[in-house]
């Protein structure tokens, strides 16, 4: 777009402005001679030039008896602030020669007060300019800093304190409310400058040279591995460029199998991305073919459907798709098979902006790869403890290494081989050693700076941004179109963005600029070569987001929407080009540029970003789809389609994720939104998924089937899953599972057309859920449940959590509890791994369900109570009072009345057929024991009769089974004895051992009880 041009000079920059003013001046003028005047300020000018001038500065102009100067224009240096404080220094004291000079010839002596300021600003740099033209808030700071100074003062900004770093003496000068300036400023006074502190970089192509006893303490760990096979964890840490990757790289050297991925704070990629790519070096370099030929036959075809698996999800894109567990599993098969024949090293490179999925992927394939030689070493700066505390704490092979600074003797003679290499200059050796401290990345970047420039860096910022300024035209324009792509590109997408870089792209071929960005380390190879890597990457992210920030805003909005239209044509995924639109759009708003054309931007992204949070959101990847939604919905604006859809889906997100209130929220202002706009699909979609949260807004029954007609007419293939799932639930809580199964059919279909894993593992849990409660025999039952697991589980975690669960309860119940516990341990990892917050729910709720089978009592308790403290938190309301009845039902086979006492009428609950005969029972066998016979009676008749209206044979069994203890307490055995053995008969019928076994002994004891009572007394005497 037009109005994103700017001119090819014209940069944005952190610099140090120097303001100098003369104390006094209209005093001075009434006591000089016109003549005379001019004479001194024409020597204080040239006094003041002087001192600005031999420390690098570029006198921007003179204003009355003001000096006005700039350090970063037009050429940068690694010390800026360090040098402009020593010229303000130095025009302080530089007047005490002048002065005597002047108070000897006219009887006069000047003073002068200084203010200093850094920060960010906009500069012409063309060198045809007069001035340099710097402009921002940082100029006009300084200027009033100036103003506030006493005679003979330097006030600097916090800035500049921070950028010239302890080599700055200061003392506070208050907290000063500047002119023009919205927020107070906290001044401070220089009272002495030393020799300045540098900051850090990097570089590899030298010899290694000192961490013996790092580098042995892994060497060892190579060692063990060969002999030893059981996995292993290293950590190693260290502070941004003392040498860490430096000193994996040389023990790397002799490891046969080896793989390095690199994490990064941002992007628009899959949270296992760099796992992916350090698997796909080590595949690279032991050799896919030869490494799986060498397993035998059955382990092979293994690695190789492991393999297969891979390629499609995290190999792909870096997501953990099919699902996290099947990723783990398949990435444990991989490596075990890739170990056989050499151990393997994993390295995962800045690993404290790794995603927590990432993170939990790496622990957890440790665990699988319990037995196999294969190391995972993990690269990252100290933050990382404070994100992950625990980290590889409680491992037995885990270990940890710091890295210090060098040493004296090490640092000079690396610097001895940097300075061989790069310098080739007179004491740059001792300079270096001085102002690095120690750390190899400031030493190398010094070095480097050396043979390009005269200036040497300080500050990571500063000395990157030298570097780059020193790079011909055409290779800095390369750079910087790189950094729009990010951290790490494709060599194609930067050639297309070149080529459409007019008038500012280079002219010389691409790949030939690239060489010279590669040699000079400021580009790297993802692969071995550049003329074989496709894939591009920044050194360092420093370099990139230098390179990044040198742009202009106009320049970077412009080539963000160039990258977003070659994305786009490649169909790279609206995620990607939403990402270069919303970042386009960004700049633009912060120039104040808020067009049609900006909107316009705007608009897009927004759908984009929300478009492709919705995809993750039906894939299950539950934090990308956060991100991308949350995006999404503050890019919207109010009443288009994308901010409704934007909220509902990241409303959805949210209360997944066990964040109801804002869920919630969400939920209610898409429907407000909706029916304002007359969207009447999305205000469906709204209030079916509000039921689920807040009964207010009706019966989830009544909404869905409204709503399941709407969707139906739209061909709404996920509306209509959603509405028919929560149609059968309804079904389920009557105790009617044989509809409810016809309509979980339909669901399944229309999740499988849309493509939706949540509404069909959603569809499936409930399936599984009838299966157990409903007519079908629990064998038959079992088999139906691993038929579906084996037609929709593979690659779908959703599916495998849901369904497992019940199914867990169905194989206790043939007494195959480990498979049962299994099963449950599987869900619960799972579940965890997909953020599911309602796994903290339902998980424990089935667990509770075995263990009735295969636990004890106070474990069930246990259970429950963990069940029911999530539902709170989660505001899952409607679990709770099932939780109550099934903590009751404990209770009173211990003897104990009160908790079933204090459930809530059925009647007045509004409770369905299933749920009714389950409270009433409960409430029978109370009231039976606190000497109420025939209110206990009635609710077992109540009971038994709302039991009669359901399909389940566990519902009805369990009905007659709470009969008969009720008739039992009521000292009518026989009456028990004919109930228990109605239990009975339903128990069987649905193959359900618990029940037959509990109702065959009641009715036997009955059964007894009922002939003891007829026994005439004598004859019981006389045989006993």
């Amino acid at each position: 777009m037009a109005a994103a041009d700017s001119g090819p000079a014209e940069e944005r920059r952190v610099v140090t402005v120097v303001f100098c003013d003369l104390v006094g001046s209209t005093a001075l003028s009434g006591r000089l001679d016109p003549e005379t005047l001019r004479t001194v300020t024409l020597r204080y000018f040239a006094l003041m030039r002087a001192r600005i001038e031999e420390h690098g500065g570029t006198v921007e102009k003179f204003i009355g008896d003001a000096v006005m100067a700039v350090f970063g224009v037009p050429a940068r240096h690694e010390d800026d602030a360090h040098r402009a404080l020593a010229a303000a220094r130095g025009m302080v004291t530089g007047l005490d020669g002048l002065n005597a000079e002047l108070e000897q010839e006219h009887g006069v002596r000047l003073a002068v007060r200084i203010g200093v300021n850094t920060g960010e600003v906009v500069v012409n740099v063309d060198p045809a300019a007069r001035q340099a033209l710097v402009s921002g808030e940082v100029v006009n700071i300084g200027a009033r800093l100036e103003q506030h100074a006493g005679a003979g003062e330097i006030l600097i900004g916090p800035a500049t304190l921070h950028a010239a770093g302890p080599s700055a003496v200061t003392e506070p000068a208050g907290s000063l409310s500047l002119k023009g300036v919205g927020v107070p400023v906290a001044a401070r006074r220089l009272v002495t400058l030393h020799e300045d502190a540098p900051e850090r970089v990097r570089r590899f192509d030298t010899p290694f040279i000192g961490r013996e006893q790092e580098l042995a303490e892994l060497r060892l760990l190579l060692s063990k591995l060969v002999t030893d096979h059981h996995s292993h964890l290293v950590t190693v840490y260290g502070e941004a460029g003392l040498g860490k990757t430096r000193l994996l790289r040389e023990w790397l050297r002799d490891c046969p199998a080896y793989g390095e991925g690199r994490c990064r704070p941002y992007g628009e990629t899959g949270s296992l991305s760099p796992l992916a790519e350090a698997v796909r070096q080590i595949l690279a370099a032991v050799g896919e073919e030869a490494a799986l030929a060498a397993l035998p036959v059955h382990e092979r075809t293994e690695a190789e459907q492991a393999l297969r698996l891979l390629r499609t999800g995290l190999l792909a894109d870096g997501t953990p798709s099919p699902s996290v567990d099947d990723t783990l599993m398949a990435l444990a098969c991989l490596l075990d098979g890739l170990s056989r024949e050499r151990p393997v090293v994993v390295v995962l490179d800045d690993c404290h902006w790794a995603s927590a999925p990432l993170l939990d992927m790496a622990d957890r394939l440790l665990d699988e790869l319990e037995r196999s030689p294969v190391a995972l070493v993990c690269v990252a700066r100290p933050e990382l403890l404070e994100t992950h505390p625990g980290w590889g704490s409680g491992r037995m092979r885990s270990v940890s290494l710091l890295l210090t600074p060098l040493t004296r003797e090490e640092a000079a003679a690396l610097a001895g081989e940097l300075v061989e290499v790069a310098a080739h200059r007179q004491g740059v050796l001792e300079g270096a050693l001085d102002r690095a401290e120690g750390n190899p990345l400031y030493l190398e970047h010094l070095t480097a700076m050396a043979a390009e420039c005269d200036d040497l860096p300080l500050t990571v910022h500063a000395l990157l941004g030298a570097r780059i300024d020193a790079l011909p035209p055409e290779e800095r324009t390369l750079l910087q179109l790189a950094a729009v792509l990010g951290r790490e590109f494709r060599r194609a997408d930067l050639a297309e963005l070149a080529t459409g870089d007019e008038p500012a792209g280079p002219a010389e071929s691409p790949t030939g600029l690239l060489r010279g960005l590669v040699r000079r380390r400021l580009i790297e190879a993802g692969g071995r070569t550049l003329s074989t890597s496709s894939v591009l990457r920044f050194g360092s992210a420093l370099v990139q987001e230098t390179a990044y920030r040198g742009m202009a805003k106009k320049v970077r909005a412009r080539r963000h929407e160039h990258a977003a239209r070659i994305l786009a044509g490649q169909e790279a995924g609206d995620a990607a080009v939403g990402a270069h639109l919303a970042r386009a759009h960004r700049l633009l708003t912060e120039l104040g540029m808020r067009d049609d054309e900006t909107d316009a931007l705007r608009a897009r992204a927004a759908g984009l970003l929300t478009r492709a949070g919705a995809a993750a959101l039906a894939r299950s990847d539950l934090p990308w789809a956060d991100d991308l939604l949350t995006q999404g919905l503050a890019l919207a604006a109010p009443g288009e389609a994308a901010a409704g859809e934007a909220a509902r889906r990241l409303g959805e997100t949210k209360v997944a994720r066990g964040e109801p209130v804002r869920g919630r929220e969400l939920l209610a202002g898409a429907l407000d939104a909706a029916e304002r706009a007359g969207d009447r699909l999305g205000a469906a979609h709204a209030r079916l998924a509000l039921t689920a949260l807040d009964p207010r807004h009706g019966s989830a029954a009544d909404v869905a089937e409204a709503a399941l007609a709407l969707f139906t007419v739209a061909g709404d293939d996920q509306g209509i899953a959603r509405a028919c799932v929560r149609i059968a639930q309804d079904r389920q809580r009557r105790g009617r599972h044989a509809d409810a199964e016809s309509l979980l059919c339909q669901a399944l279909d229309h999740a499988g057309r849309a493509d939706a894993e949540p509404e069909r593992a959603l569809a499936l849990g409930a399936v599984g859920i009838s299966l157990w409660r409903g007519p079908t025999p629990v064998a038959r039952a079992v088999e139906r449940c691993e038929e579906l697991l084996t037609t929709h589980g593979a690659g779908r975690p959703t599916v495998r959590a849901t369904l497992g669960c019940p199914l867990a309860v169905l194989l206790a119940l043939q007494g195959r509890h480990d498979e049962a516990r299994e099963r449950l341990a599987e869900a619960a990892r799972l579940a965890d791994g997909l953020g599911y917050a309602e796994s903290a729910l339902f998980v424990p709720l089935f667990a509770a369900e075995v263990e009735a089978l295969t636990g004890t009592p106070g474990r069930r308790l246990a259970l429950l109570e963990e069940a029911a403290r999530a539902g709170r938190e989660l505001g899952a309301t409607g679990a709770l009072p099932g939780i109550a009845r099934e903590r009751a039902r404990i209770l009173l086979d211990r003897g104990e009345q009160a908790e079933a006492l204090a459930l809530p009428d059925p009647q007045e609950a509004g409770l369905p057929p299933a749920e009714s005969a389950d409270a009433y029972g409960l409430r029978a066998r109370a009231l039976a024991l606190a000497g109420e016979p025939a209110a206990a009676r009635a609710c077992a008749g109540r009971a038994t009769a709302a039991a009669g209206d359901t399909d389940s044979p566990v519902v009805r069994g369990t009905a007659a089974l709470d009969l008969a203890h009720t008739l039992r307490t009521l000292a009518l055995p026989a009456d028990a004895a004919r109930e228990a053995r109605t239990a009975l008969r339903h128990f069987a019928a649905k193959g359900h051992r618990l029940g037959v076994d509990r109702a065959s002994v009641f009715a036997d004891d009955s059964s007894a009880a009922a002939r003891s009572a007829d026994r005439p007394a004598g004859r019981e005497g006389r045989t006993v």
